[in-house]
């Protein structure tokens, strides 16, 4: 199984690759701090998931997830992160085609319930 996560704040980057790590031990992470970097550099078909912040400067997660989308025609799971709680903040990010959503700080019960949910065979 192979993640790709991106997100501007070194320490999310970290604390959430040790934490999929306990969930999948087994797990490749490939992280990057911009959006911009990861379509780049990483050869984004050879991910099974990706997670995306959404508030980055230059290219925010919307645009990341187009590029992905339309761009690249990426097929698989696309996961928002974001710490805006503010009310339709999950719907506007579905409505978007984010595959699922999940609220910074992440927690570690709900990152498994992501994993497992749409990676089902790791």
């Amino acid at each position: 199984m192979k993640i790709l996560f991106v997100d501007d704040n070194e320490l999310n980057r970290m604390v959430t690759e040790d934490m999929i790590a306990i969930i999948f031990p087994g797990a490749l992470v490939e992280s990057y701090e911009s959006a911009q970097s990861a379509l780049n550099e990483a050869d984004i078909e050879s991910f099974d998931l990706i997670f995306s912040d959404i508030d980055m400067p230059v290219m925010d997660g919307f645009m990341f997830h187009d590029a992905l989308r339309n761009e690249r025609n990426y097929q698989k799971p696309i996961i928002a992160l974001t710490a805006l709680a503010i009310s339709g903040d999950k719907e506007r990010m579905l409505m978007h085609g984010f595959t699922d959503y999940v609220s910074k700080p992440i927690d570690l019960d709900e990152l498994e319930r992501i994993l497992k949910k749409y990676l089902p065979d790791a």
